[in-house]
């Protein structure tokens, strides 16, 4: 039986793409990101085609350095992603 992970859903996948956009868009290199989030660039781009999984604290730390709270386009995404609305 071969189940596959669910770092290759769709959902996933545009997850990561979505993420890698906004890192080009704000102009940020993979190695700027890795440094801002205690990573390294080769951890950055791993996860950005989807070698390694992205763990909840580094997916906040993404998020806080693609500076969600500046960025409705952003934070509407996340919500949708999680499926939760903007409560306020």
């Amino acid at each position: 039986m071969n189940k596959s992970k669910s770092i290759h859903t769709p959902e996933y996948s545009d997850l990561i793409d979505w993420l890698t956009g906004e890192r080009k868009r704000l102009g940020l290199s993979q190695a700027e990101v890795g440094e801002s989030i205690g990573m390294s660039q080769s951890d950055i781009s791993k996860m950005e085609n989807q070698e390694r999984r992205m763990d909840v604290l580094e997916f906040k730390r993404l998020l806080l350095v693609y500076r969600i709270s500046d960025n409705p386009k952003l934070k509407r995404y996340v919500q949708d992603f999680f499926g939760v609305g903007n409560a306020g």
